[in-house]
């Protein structure tokens, strides 16, 4: 903060309790000399920091920095078009939805039961019902202690039941209803600007990671962008005359641990061009990738552990059952791939089996068997990578990606430090390969690509709107539009001397929930697999 600065780099006197009546100020003069110090010190403060951005090695940082927001400014002002006769349906749907649930539960319960309330929840559950209480451990004042709890995971805990109960639906119906409120309450009251579209403020160095943060607009309106669920972005439209582009990352974080760690069975994934989920499942489970891909057209999300067993049994070849029998794991309440998945998306950052198990709804011993084969088979990330990382922390305590681009970790040395710099190279190499590719897709103004709109960021994806025509040149502009910006979103990156590129996939959509994926070929394959879908979608 600018007072903090003032007392470090200038001898001004503490001043910043003058000026807090900004919005109604009872003195002007008062009001207009608050103002001139904050720009004589910032003045005054600034060759002193950009003297230490240089001797720390930040300036390209900074540079960068300034440079994101010119379309960070764009995708502010243009927002987004929201549906809002969908939404309003959506707002009855979800309210009946929530009295229904609520009825069932306060049936099951034999009385009204306040989902809300922690003291309700722990007096259903853990004193009616006789479950031993689960707690989480909080911290106060510094001092560390365990507190009973009844929060969204201890929930999911008493859904799913346990060796020796079953799972409980009221549990499953609060979480539900949770959900709902949150919905609601969250998102589907969100207010607009008057011309109906969502926008917000974007904070270009809102995380220690690099990525975006984003919040509602300075007046008032819009939300957080970067965490939207799936329900909510149906109601978040194209204009008139336009399509929806979505370029995306592929497994971006994904292929820089690979890279980093050099482990070569995940160096093999990407080399061969495999699914890495479903390659991960087929070392985990011993099962081969055609019957894992069978397998999952078969299960898909389903979580029920009966459910899924009765499929297994029921739905493959008498080889195909005898394989699924003889795996080395086999996963009860998920599809092989989707146990490989979930693997590769939380269990490079040295995740414990515990937290896996709580985040994903598995039995702990189911977990620790998921964790400890997955590090089996890609031994790398511990031996090399993790190793790596701690030995540079341990030389002083500053990790630098791929961009060059450093953070010094000071907090207590331990496992939440190391947790914390394992996340910082993929991440941040990801999200400063994107932003680096927004700038230049909206700083290239030749050709069709003035045309192109950007409306969003979201971590390791991009949003765009383009215009369509059926003039066949017109989808050949697309096509070139496009893979420009995927050149653009996919330079070489080196690391400890390998070379490697992370593909970008296309999605196409007339709003922002159901996208479509598009193949890229050459630009005029691209085009007519565009002009294929643009007409599926009218």
């Amino acid at each position: 903060g600018l007072d903090f600065i003032t007392s470090v780099y200038t001898d001004e006197p503490y001043y910043k309790d003058e000026g807090k009546e900004w919005n109604n100020p009872k003195s002007w003069p008062d009001f207009r000399r608050y103002n001139a110090k904050d720009s004589a010190v910032t003045l005054e403060s600034a060759n002193s920091i950009f003297r230490e951005v240089d001797e720390t090695g930040y300036r390209k940082t900074y540079e960068f920095t300034v440079r994101m927001y010119k379309p960070l400014m764009a995708m502010m002002a243009r927002g987004i078009k929201v549906n809002r006769e969908a939404l309003d349906q959506s707002k009855k749907d979800v309210a009946q939805m929530e009295i229904e649930k609520q009825a069932e539960l306060n049936k099951l319960c034999g009385k009204p039961l306040n989902v809300n309330s922690p003291k309700a929840c722990q007096q259903y559950f853990y004193i009616e019902k006789g479950i031993p209480a689960y707690t989480k451990t909080v911290s106060e004042g510094g001092v560390y202690e365990k507190r009973i709890t009844t929060d969204d995971k201890a929930m999911q805990r008493l859904a799913k039941g346990t060796a020796s109960r079953s799972g409980l639906r009221e549990a499953k119906l609060v979480q539900e209803i949770r959900a709902l409120r949150k919905l609601r309450g969250t998102y589907l009251e969100i207010e607009f600007d008057a011309d109906d579209r969502m926008r917000c403020s974007y904070n270009p160095r809102g995380t220690t990671t690099g990525r975006l943060s984003s919040s509602a607009t300075v007046f008032g309106t819009g939300t957080n962008m970067q965490n939207l669920p799936e329900e909510f972005r149906k109601f978040l439209v194209v204009d008139p005359g336009y399509i929806l582009i979505e370029l995306d990352k592929r497994q971006a974080e994904w292929v820089v641990v690979a890279f980093s760690s050099g482990d070569a069975n995940m160096m093999k994934v990407i080399k061969e061009n495999k699914d890495p989920h479903t390659y991960t499942a087929h070392l985990i489970t011993g099962l081969s990738e055609e019957l894992i891909k069978l397998e999952d057209k078969i299960i898909g999300h389903i979580t029920d552990p009966v459910e899924i067993s009765r499929l297994r049994a029921t739905k493959f070849t008498p080889d195909a059952i005898s394989a699924l029998h003889k795996a080395k794991f086999l996963p009860r309440t998920m599809s092989c791939r989707q146990c490989g998945k979930k693997s590769n998306h939380g269990l490079n950052y040295d995740e414990g089996y515990r937290k896996f198990a709580l985040i994903n709804e598995l039995e702990e011993r189911e977990s620790k068997m998921m964790v400890e084969t997955y590090h089996e088979v890609y031994p790398g990330i511990r031996n090399i990578w993790h190793r790596k990382i701690k030995n540079q922390l341990e030389k002083d305590r500053t990790i630098t990606n791929c961009y060059g681009r450093k953070r010094r970790f000071l907090d207590r040395w331990g496992d939440e430090l190391f947790k914390a710099a394992y996340a910082f190279e993929p991440q941040s190499t990801v999200v400063d390969m994107l932003n680096q590719g927004m700038c230049e897709i909206y700083e290239d103004t030749k050709g069709y690509m003035p045309y192109l709109e950007l409306l969003a960021q979201v971590h390791d994806s991009l949003l765009f709107q383009y215009p369509i025509n059926d003039r066949p040149r017109w989808f050949l502009g697309l096509a070139e539009t496009i893979h420009k910006c995927r050149t653009y979103l996919s330079p070489t990156i080196a690391i400890d001397g390998r070379d490697f590129k992370i593909e970008t996939d296309m999605k196409l959509g007339s709003d922002w929930g159901t996208m479509r994926e598009v193949k890229f070929g050459t630009i005029e394959e691209t085009a007519a697999n565009i002009e294929k879908i643009i007409h599926e979608l009218n």
